[in-house]
């Protein structure tokens, strides 16, 4: 009779719609995480150098830019972009020169004798254990992963959700465990409100680099500062060794040098 009643509240609960099953956290060992980006790393291989070519656009609150780029990335944490931003409706592009070393970038507009420098470090801290241009371009080594610490993990639909920390930042990282893929990456700190969450799209669309097809980047900053950047790929190859010398920005004195958060449209 006990398990009839009990089987009787299990149906009744099924027909309101409450027989969800909550997701388990459970802690990661270090080993456990090993293993994973084993997985991960060899299900989608990623080399040191690229070279690609897209499309994209940048959203500041509420307001979009549409970019093409072309763009040379090497591992770990340098990148160097050409962008073109069609800013006034039936004018020329904008050029603007763009690199990112470490933690760290600047942008370069040689038309508008302007500078505008932003750094992840306000985000993730300023370790250098994460890094920037990897993580925008779609292509962090997984390996980051084996640094985290205090990781809990839940499941749910095929993917697995990681949480912890990677020095003093937060990171949560979303992997599709049929594919060994990361989707999904959100970094953040105590203590302040900027927050960063990436997402990834179109995986397998090149094969022998584990770059997905699209990145959407949110950066918020309390309620009112956001910022969407979206990146599509056109074309992406490995490339040779880079002279990082020859790629530098060569940024002329005199020109206004300013942060992101200071732009005019950011509030």
């Amino acid at each position: 009779m006990k398990r009839l009643l009990v089987l009787a509240v299990a149906m009744f609960a099924l027909l309101l719609g409450c027989s969800r099953v909550p997701r388990v956290v459970e802690p990661v060992a270090p080993s456990e995480l090993a293993i994973l980006v084993n997985a991960i790393n060899t299900a989608a291989p990623g080399g040191k150098i690229y070279r690609g070519t897209g499309d994209g656009e940048i959203t500041v609150s509420g307001r979009t830019i549409k970019v093409t780029f072309a763009l040379v990335y090497e591992r770990p944490g340098w990148l160097r972009a050409d962008l073109r931003l069609p800013i006034v409706p039936m004018a020329a592009p904008v050029r603007a020169l763009a690199l990112v070393e470490g933690e760290c970038a600047r942008i370069f507009l040689p038309a508008r004798l302007l500078v505008v420098t932003g750094c992840i470090s306000g985000v993730a801290g300023d370790d250098g254990r994460l890094d920037a241009a990897s993580l925008i371009l779609g292509l962090p080594d997984a390996s980051f992963i084996t640094r985290m610490t205090e990781v809990t993990s839940t499941r749910r639909g095929g993917f697995l959700t990681l949480q912890g920390l990677v020095g003093d930042a937060r990171v949560r990282v979303k992997i599709d465990e049929d594919r060994s893929i990361i989707t999904e990456i959100e970094v953040g700190r105590d203590g302040t409100d900027e927050n960063l969450r990436l997402s990834y799209s179109g995986h397998g669309w090149k094969a022998g680099t584990s770059a997905p097809r699209t990145v959407e980047l949110v950066a918020l900053e309390g309620e009112s500062g956001e910022m969407g950047i979206t990146i599509r790929y056109k074309t992406l190859r490995g490339g040779e060794s880079i002279d990082r010398g020859a790629h530098d920005l060569h940024i002329p004195p005199g020109v206004l040098e300013i942060d992101w958060k200071e732009l005019s449209f950011w509030r």
